[in-house]
């Protein structure tokens, strides 16, 4: 049943033609000159963007929709929100329908999607474009898109023209229930004169963590997460960002400070406009002092000892000058490689707290130092500082919470990241990660002052919990 009693044409691009919003004439489009993807109605103003999105709820019947909120801004849409439910709340975290306009990035797509509710559905309108591809290219890209993002749904891609005009718009409808996905199909399948379309499902690259966490869940045990930070040296936009991000999703980042270029700029810089980050030392000048050949590290078996520890000595001295109590007297051996000896040696010279990476060996525990590693390194060094498949990531972590929940590793699962060097694929698994996990109850995101708790308090530590 049509949703409102406006003249609906045969076809959808048909030209001669009446505004599909208000019924008045539309002009011939093009013989003025005039860009036939902006062609206005002369009567209401409405845009061919606009004339497509209500000849496509037009196919609705009212079942579909009188049921769901809505969250749309006025003069933005071509559908009538008396076709909804009540209008969502201003301010209010979710809505059962929205609109947003397609970008590049998907930035707006994602953060529509997830303000949806559980049976939410979004339309994204597109631009004007030429008469090459297909609606089988338009759901490609689209499911392209939203897998990079990290976006699972379910997407109907409707290549749509103007009723009004001779434009070619694409518009599609994002729905997070299938079985919703597939009766509004048949739904505008079934519209006379119905534009051609395609659907299929987004895959979900982050199913088999989703699946991991039902675990958790269903066990009712805490699932732990960390998150370190590697190579800080100065306030930059990367570190803004990474801030907000701890901010934004409360989890708490250990940011592994190289002493030797860390200065007061950066302590001002960080002083009140990051709460969520708490500091530590990164070696001291992040130099290789091994023989060629050998494996890099700033404190390895073939570095003097007495030279090593007077850095050690003037790197923990200067964060704590700078940082105060922020200060967490941890060692982060740059290229996470350290000679034991120097291990040993770190409770005397201050240090009571030891983070490496999972595969370095862990030796003996030693008295006054607690170590707690990290397990994921987010940046894929063997490319550069490139981008790692989402996928491997997600299997990395998905074995690592196995190993966890079978008993099999008693430290918290510690994310690693470099702030400097990640690219936006990185940044973006970074993000999926944290908001994938806030889904789960069980799951929380460790202070680093929790995660080395067990660090003696004193005059070495001044901040340790």
């Amino acid at each position: 049943m049509n949703r409102d009693a406006t003249p609906v044409l045969g076809q959808l691009g048909q030209l001669g033609a009446q505004c599909n919003l208000c019924g008045s004439a539309m002009p011939a489009p093009g013989g003025d000159g005039t860009d036939v993807a902006a062609l206005a109605c002369p009567a209401c103003a409405s845009t061919p963007a606009r004339r497509v999105m209500r000849r496509v709820f037009q196919a609705l019947p009212a079942g579909l929709l009188a049921w769901r909120r809505h969250a749309l801004e006025p003069g933005r849409h071509g559908v009538d929100p008396a076709w909804f439910g009540a209008p969502a709340p201003a301010g209010e975290a979710t809505a059962d329908f929205m609109a947003v306009e397609l970008d590049p990035q998907g930035e707006a797509i994602g953060a529509a999607l997830r303000r949806l509710t559980a049976r939410g559905v979004l339309y994204v309108s597109g631009a004007a474009r030429d008469a090459s591809g297909s609606a089988q290219d338009l759901l490609q890209s689209m499911t392209t898109l939203l897998a990079t993002q990290g976006l699972p749904c379910s997407v109907i891609a409707i290549d749509g023209a103007d009723p009004g005009g001779a434009a070619r718009l694409p518009a599609w409808l994002l729905l997070r229930e299938a079985a919703d996905a597939e009766r509004w199909r048949q739904h505008l399948a079934a519209w006379p004169g119905a534009a051609p379309m395609a659907a299929g499902p987004v895959p979900d690259r982050f199913a088999p963590l989703r699946a991991e966490l039902g675990y958790w869940q269903a066990s009712g045990a805490e699932c732990a997460f960390w998150w370190r930070d590697d190579d800080l040296i100065e306030d930059s936009a990367a570190l803004r960002r990474l801030a907000a991000l701890s901010q934004r999703h409360q989890a708490p980042v250990l940011m592994a400070v190289i002493p030797a270029e860390a200065d007061a700029a950066l302590t001002q810089a960080t002083a009140d406009a990051m709460p969520t980050l708490v500091y530590c030392q990164h070696g001291w000048a992040h130099v290789n002092h091994e023989a060629p050949g050998q494996p890099s590290s700033e404190f390895g078996p073939g570095r003097d000892p007495q030279a090593a520890e007077a850095d050690l000595r003037q790197g923990a001295e200067r964060l704590r000058a700078l940082f105060g109590a922020r200060f967490l007297p941890v060692m982060v051996p740059p290229w996470n490689t350290l000679a034991p000896a120097l291990a040993a040696r770190l409770p005397a010279l201050g240090l009571h707290g030891l983070s490496q990476y999972l595969f370095q060996p862990r030796g003996a525990p030693l008295d006054g130092l607690v170590r707690v590693d990290a397990h994921l390194d987010i940046v894929d060094w063997s490319a550069g500082a490139g981008v790692r498949d989402p996928e491997m990531l997600v299997e990395r972590l998905v074995s690592i919470l196995q190993s966890s929940r079978a008993g099999r590793l008693g430290d918290p699962l510690g994310i690693l990241t470099h702030h400097r060097v990640m690219a936006d694929g990185s940044w973006r698994f970074v993000e999926q990660l944290l908001a994938l996990t806030a889904d789960y109850s069980c799951v929380r995101w460790l202070d680093p002052r929790t995660v080395f708790a067990a660090m003696p308090a004193g005059e070495g530590a001044p901040c340790a919990a």
